[in-house]
């Protein structure tokens, strides 16, 4: 979650208070990224510094969507302003919450949590192989404030033709000489790889997107490359890029990357193994932001054999599976595990995770599943995840 502070405090105040909430922040809830001038956020946080404030929130509240989390500490006459502000919303008819800086935990603020609208750009139909994930638009906007744009995919390819190669190629330097191993793949198809993600860069601009999902596959016969760097780039950029215009995946590693701030990573379930008491899931991808990895390799992109892959090396430790799906995507399957490592085979997409979970959740897979791709971020999110099931309505199941 992208945490904003809306600073309130008397004139007199020195910055070292405020400042004081900031680290108690930090140290409390270690996986929210905390910001105070970004326009972009997820959850406004107001930081009652001092008494004295009352009117300065009354003059910006309207800024922001209830609920209100006031936060307070023990200091400054903070909790008498706190409470009074906290009087006028509730004679408004506005929520408003009370939270305690020395006690604030994530889950608390998970509850306050109140989506702002954002766009979705999906940038050419779903593939059409996704039998099971297409939903009306409308239903994401109804559903999660997600609003969804449609953009045919020509309109990518179009950019592709006039953006700049110099720009491209500057940047496949840098990914070449950054990997650790680079199998049959020259600088021409690295560099047509970042000319479509600054076609897709254009168009995030034109649109005004937060998140896109491109039905990638149909740029491989005119452009003769794949879209696996570009939408590696992207996420790394903080947009969270999805492949195959599969939107239910789209809208799970969003959820991921708001309760982790991590980079989420979409992927097929490739394989699955049954050992005593565990389950080890294989998942696997061509395309991954390089901030969830620990190093990569660059081949061609595994169906095609075209292009750029991304072979990445995810790190071994807790990790945490989501997906949303369902007959009205109200349902959502979420479950810790650990990655283990997976043994590289060139028989399937290049980014391969081996995560081992309980073997209860075998059903899951094997009878019920909500879909073939699912998001995997490193550490353990359940619990976060959850709480954002409640605010959307999604029924946990397995």
């Amino acid at each position: 979650m992208r945490v904003k502070i809306i600073e309130l405090r008397s004139d007199e105040t020195k910055g070292s208070i405020v400042k004081e909430f900031e680290e108690a922040l930090k140290e409390r809830i270690p996986d929210f990224e905390i910001v105070t001038e970004e326009k972009t956020f997820d959850i406004p946080l107001f930081v009652i510094a001092t008494g004295g404030v009352e009117n300065q929130f009354k003059s910006v509240y309207k800024e922001y969507n209830p609920p209100y989390i006031l936060m307070y500490n023990e200091f400054n006459n903070s909790l008498p302003a706190s409470i009074e502000i906290l009087s006028f919303l509730n004679r408004e008819g506005l929520k408003g919450t009370l939270i305690d800086v020395n006690r604030i935990t994530k889950e608390e603020i998970l509850k306050s949590f109140n989506p702002i609208e954002e766009k979705l750009g999906l940038i050419g139909k779903p593939s059409d192989w996704l039998i099971a994930s297409q939903y009306p638009l409308e239903l994401y906007r109804e559903k999660f404030k997600i609003n969804v744009v449609y953009i045919p995919i020509e309109e990518a390819i179009e950019n592709f033709k006039n953006v700049s190669e110099v720009e491209a190629k500057a940047l496949a330097f840098e990914l070449i000489n950054n990997a650790k191993n680079v199998f049959n793949i020259y600088l021409e198809e690295v560099t047509k790889g970042f000319k479509f993600y600054l076609s897709l860069r254009e168009i995030i601009k034109n649109y005004n997107l937060n998140y896109v999902s491109v039905r990638c596959f149909d740029i491989i016969k005119p452009l003769d490359t794949t879209g696996c760097i570009a939408l590696s780039k992207l996420t790394d950029e903080g947009f969270v890029a999805g492949c195959e215009g599969d939107l239910p995946s789209a809208i799970s590693m969003i959820l991921l990357r708001k309760v982790s701030t991590k980079t989420p990573f979409m992927a097929n379930v490739s394989y699955i193994e049954e050992k005593e008491d565990s389950l080890f899931v294989t998942l696997a991808h061509c395309t991954i932001g390089l901030s969830a990895v620990d190093g990569y390799n660059l081949r061609t992109h595994f169906e095609t054999d075209k292009g750029v892959g991304i072979e990445g090396f995810f790190p071994h430790g807790p990790a945490t599976i989501l997906r949303i799906g369902g007959k009205n995507l109200d349902e959502g399957f979420v479950v810790e595990g650990e990655e283990i490592g997976a043994e590289f085979s060139l028989s399937r997409c290049r980014t391969q995770l081996k995560v081992r979970i309980a073997k209860k959740y075998a059903d899951y897979f094997y009878k019920k599943p909500l879909g073939n791709h699912h998001i995997v971020v490193s550490g353990n999110f359940k619990k976060d995840v959850q709480e954002l099931f409640k605010v959307f309505l999604v029924r946990g199941i397995a």
